[in-house]
């Protein structure tokens, strides 16, 4: 069983979904602000949350090959620490575990130590090791999943940014607006199909219906053959792109152009966390989730704000972004781990989403949906619907047009059922 200690700060226990349906973009913001406009000053600041006396331990990487990552996150949670407001500060200490089999050592070190919480490890073999183990000693806030689904050792909690988790995000969101029928758009490598992996399992436990699905390569000089047979195999509501942003800037002005009315949707990983009116130009339109506070949403007095921010390493990249927002939020979620487990209905406004705790405890991200506009990417409440092209006027000629370029057989595949063979994403939480 996961230790129970009593939160210092309230968390906000309202309804998952409903706020930012009712009242949008200004409901997100209110939310992210600890739900004071509907607490009515009753919320303190979501920024501390420990009980006096509390000392974390925080295990991580020091060297190797997720040196910059772990470093990334450890600056987040520096950054919280320093932020925290409360009189309770706990102190934070930092422990090296570079390999998976030294999280024994290290994880007897913190609660030698005195640690009333740990958070980490980073890598997911390691977290692997704990999830399989006994119940741990204090509750313990992994940054990674572990492999295997399921009940983890008891005082486990686990926290990723994985990106099958966002590809869920959008399917539930498609969902929840209404949209019935997908159409999806692949490129070649381990990336992208595990994004379509994760999306497609989603979409029809959700009972969505996938159209059909296509492939694209990412090298191929124009794939708008591609396109266009994918296009040609039925209506939709809407279009999964499981591409990154190089390969969304290669592929989506062809979808544009075909299917000028389609509403797409991507990941995060479309978005770099640095708007480039130049390179996104050809982006403008599509929709996307990711983190609020990577799009800038979030508490105007915070210090953490990412406007406020000073430029540093950590946050020179797209990944380094988000896990430093990852530090952020592992730090304010841990004094919140089993209060969260044990309202099926509580949410935290996090700077990575709103988040949540299943009875797994695995934290899960509400994210918020953006799209690229010619002002950069802006935070939007719902994905347009798919408009009918206008008829065409009376006494027009009509250019003939060029027949469609043959696919192979295997590029477009109209789906009737889910396909056995394919891995499934892990299970998530139908409120989070």
């Amino acid at each position: 069983m996961h230790q129970d200690r009593a939160p210092a700060l309230p968390y906000c226990a309202l309804p998952r979904l409903r706020v930012p349906t009712l009242i949008g973009v200004l409901g997100a913001t209110l939310l992210l602000g600890g739900c004071a406009g509907f607490l009515a000053g009753q919320a303190p600041s979501p920024r501390g949350g420990y009980a006096s006396g509390d000392k974390v331990a925080v295990i991580l990487p020091a060297g190797g090959p997720v040196a910059d990552a772990a470093n990334a996150v450890r600056e987040g949670l520096r950054a919280a620490n320093a932020a925290d407001d409360t009189a309770a500060k706990p102190t934070l200490t930092f422990i090296a575990s570079d390999q998976p089999n030294q999280i024994a050592d290290a994880y007897k070190k913190a609660v030698a130590g005195g640690a009333t919480q740990v958070i980490g490890p980073l890598l997911k073999p390691a977290v692997d090791i704990l999830a399989s183990g006994p119940a741990l000693k204090v509750p313990t806030l992994a940054l990674n999943r572990a492999t295997k689904p399921g009940k983890a050792a008891g005082n486990l909690y686990q926290f990723a940014l994985a990106p099958e988790t966002e590809a869920v995000e959008v399917a539930k969101k498609a969902k929840a607006q209404g949209l019935t029928r997908a159409l999806m758009l692949i490129p070649q490598g381990e990336a992208g199909q595990r994004r379509a992996d994760a999306f497609r399992g989603q979409w029809q436990r959700l009972g969505g219906t996938l159209v059909a699905e296509a492939g694209f390569d990412p090298a191929a000089a124009d794939p708008a053959a591609a396109v266009r047979a994918l296009l040609d195999k039925g209506k939709a509501d809407f279009l999964f792109l499981a591409a990154d942003g190089e390969q969304a800037r290669q592929v989506y002005p062809a979808v544009r152009t075909a299917a000028v009315a389609l509403p797409v949707v991507a990941t995060s990983a479309v978005y770099s966390g640095a708007a480039d009116a130049a390179r996104d130009k050809a982006l403008a339109g599509l929709y996307f989730v990711d983190a609020p506070w990577v799009l800038g949403v979030g508490a105007a007095d915070d210090p953490l704000a990412r406007a406020k921010l000073k430029k540093s390493a950590a946050l020179a990249n797209p990944l380094g972004l988000r896990l430093f927002a990852m530090g952020i939020d592992a730090y304010r979620l841990t004094p919140r781990l089993a209060a969260l487990m044990k309202d099926a209905g509580a949410t935290f406004p996090g700077v990575t989403g709103t988040l949540s705790i299943d009875a797994q405890g695995r934290v899960q991200r509400q994210l918020m949906l953006a799209q690229f506009t010619a002002g950069g990417p802006k935070p939007v409440t719902a994905i347009a619907a798919a408009k009918a092209p206008p008829p065409a006027k009376a006494g027009a000629e009509t250019a003939p047009t060029k027949p469609a370029e043959a696919a192979p057989a295997a590029a477009v595949k109209p789906l009737a059922k889910p396909e056995p063979s394919r891995p499934r994403p892990e299970p998530v939480s139908r409120g989070g």
